[in-house]
């Protein structure tokens, strides 16, 4: 008898307090730190940055991306492409050489 009210107090206890868990506030993760969602941050994937936001997806938090590139970052330098395959004008030999 004894038992019985010791065990059902805290029975209790743990039935109430378990949807409190559930409930709890869904956040992103990255740069360990946590995000609301709809909060913005500056993520790195495979070397290059974007901007993202954290929005729910499927009843799960997942980041969407905004735009390329971080406000305030400096863009990389853009190379102009050249083929490797057409020498330059001035390359070409212009008489014939011997071999």
């Amino acid at each position: 008898m004894a038992i019985r009210f010791v065990l059902c107090p805290v029975g209790l206890a743990l039935v109430l307090a378990a949807p409190a868990l559930a409930l709890a506030a869904p956040e992103c993760l990255a740069n360990g730190k946590s995000f609301k969602i709809g909060e913005m941050a500056c993520l790195t994937v495979a070397g290059e940055s974007h901007l993202a936001r954290c929005d729910m997806v499927l009843n799960n938090t997942s980041w969407t991306k905004v735009k390329d590139g971080c406000p305030g970052e400096n863009p990389p330098p853009k190379l102009h492409p050249t083929s490797i395959l057409t020498p330059a004008p001035s390359m070409l030999p212009t008489e014939p050489t011997e071999n």
